[in-house]
C-alpha cells in the first residue's frame, strides 16, 4: 500500500508545499489581525449598515418584501433602504436562520463568511500572478490587498464588498479561458447579486463578441447564464412589486450625498440642493453623475479601441466610479486595490496588436 502512495507524493512539487504552508501561515496571521478588530454586537446595533441589512433579511424571512419601504421616501434622502439585489438578502436570511435568529450569533457567522472571502480574494490575486510565473509578486500583491487599511476597515464594518470582490476576481480569471468562460458569467452574476458595483465593468463581458473571441451562439449562451443567475433570485420580489424593486436599484443614482461620510461632491459643485431634500428635480438628481458618465464612457472607448487590456479596463472602470461618484464611502476604495493588482499582471503580458493577454 505504501509503495503505491509514495510515487504520488514524489510528484508533488516543492513549490506547491511551500504555497500551502504559506497560505496556512498567512491565514493564521490574517485571522489574528481581522479578529483583533472584532466588535460586540452593540457596535453594529442600530447604527451599522449590517444591522439594517439584517432587518431586511428578517423581513424576507417573514415573507415580506424589503424593497417596499423605499416607496415611503423621496428617492433623495437615504433611510437605510434595501438597495442590494435579492441574492444578498437571501444569503443573510440563511445565515440568520442558522444563527437561531439571534443578532449576535448572526454577526459571528457572517464574520466567518467575510473572513474566508478576505482570504480567497488574496488567493485569487496570487493565482493571476502564478499563471505568468510571478509568484513573489503575487505574494506581495495578495498581502497588499489583504492587509491594507481599506480591506481591514471593510472587515471591521462587515461590509459585503469582499465576498463580491472574491467572486469578481474568480470571474475575471475564468474570463480569459475560452473553455471555462461560461463559468465566468455565472460568477459575475453572483458577484453582482452580492453587491452591484461590478456593473461598471459589465462592458468587459461583451468583449468576447466584440473581439470575435466567441461565436454569437456561445456568447448568447454565456449571457443567458449571467441573466439567469440574476433573474432567479430576483423574480419573486420583482413581480411582487416592480416599482419598489426598480426604485431600490436606482436609488444610488438619485440619492443625495449629504448623509455620506464626506459631505461634499458634485452635488455641491454642480447643483445646490435644498436642505429639505424635497425640491430636487430629476435633472438635479442626475446632473452630479455626469462626470462619472463621461469618465466611464472614456474608459469604455479605451477598451473597445484596444488601447488598454481588459483587466486594466476593469481597474480603470472601478477607479472612475470611486473617484467621480458624488456618493463617497471608504468601502469603494476596497475594490480599487485588487483590480489594480490584476491589471498589473495584464500589462505584463499584453499584446497591443491583438488586444489580448497571456
Amino acid at each position: 500500500m505504501l509503495e503505491k502512495i509514495l510515487p504520488y507524493f514524489r510528484k508533488i512539487k516543492l513549490i506547491w508545499i511551500i504555497e500551502l504552508v504559506g497560505l496556512l501561515l498567512i491565514t493564521l496571521l490574517l485571522y489574528k489581525v481581522d479578529y483583533s478588530l472584532d466588535k460586540e454586537s452593540e457596535y453594529y446595533y442600530g447604527e451599522n449598515d449590517i444591522y439594517f441589512e439584517y432587518q431586511a433579511a428578517k423581513q424576507l424571512q417573514k415573507g415580506n418584501n424589503p424593497y417596499n419601504r423605499i416607496l415611503e421616501g423621496n428617492m433623495i434622502e437615504n433611510d437605510k433602504y434595501a438597495t442590494q439585489l435579492p441574492l444578498y438578502f437571501y444569503t443573510l436570511a440563511y445565515i440568520r436562520q442558522i444563527s437561531d435568529n439571534e443578532f449576535g450569533e448572526f454577526l459571528d457567522n457572517y464574520r466567518i463568511v467575510i473572513f474566508f472571502a478576505h482570504i480567497l480574494g488574496g488567493v485569487f490575486i496570487y493565482l493571476f500572478f502564478r499563471k505568468i510565473d510571478k509568484r513573489f509578486f503575487g505574494l506581495c500583491a495578495a498581502l497588499f490587498y489583504m492587509f491594507n487599511v481599506w480591506s481591514l476597515n471593510s472587515f471591521l464594518n462587515l461590509k459585503q464588498d469582499m465576498p463580491a470582490i472574491a467572486l469578481l476576481l474568480l470571474s475575471l480569471y475564468f474570463l480569459r479561458n475560452s473553455k471555462y468562460r461560461w463559468l465566468s458569467y455565472i460568477l459575475f452574476g453572483l458577484s453582482l447579486g452580492i453587491k452591484h458595483i461590478g456593473i461598471f465593468i459589465a462592458p468587459l463581458y461583451l468583449t468576447p463578441l466584440f473581439f470575435k473571441e466567441d461565436s454569437f451562439k456561445k456568447f448568447s449562451l454565456n449571457m443567458f447564464l449571467l441573466v439567469l443567475t440574476l433573474f432567479i433570485p430576483s423574480a419573486p420580489l420583482f413581480f411582487d412589486n416592480p416599482l419598489s424593486f426598480i426604485n431600490s436599484m436606482l436609488f444610488s443614482l438619485t440619492r443625495s450625498p449629504l448623509d455620506t461620510e464626506i459631505t461634499y461632491g458634485y452635488n455641491e459643485l454642480l447643483v445646490q440642493y435644498d436642505p429639505s431634500y424635497n425640491t430636487g428635480t430629476l435633472l438635479q438628481q442626475l446632473l452630479p453623475r455626469l462626470p462619472l458618465l463621461v469618465a466611464s464612457l472614456l474608459a469604455f472607448s479605451l477598451l473597445i479601441l484596444r488601447i488598454i487590456p481588459k483587466a486594466t479596463y476593469a481597474f480603470l472602470a472601478v477607479l472612475v466610479f470611486a473617484i467621480f461618484n458624488p456618493i463617497i464611502f471608504p468601502q469603494y476604495v476596497t475594490w480599487v486595490t485588487p483590480l489594480a493588482m490584476v491589471a498589473f499582471t495584464d500589462l505584463l503580458s499584453f499584446d497591443p496588436k491583438s488586444g489580448a493577454s497571456a
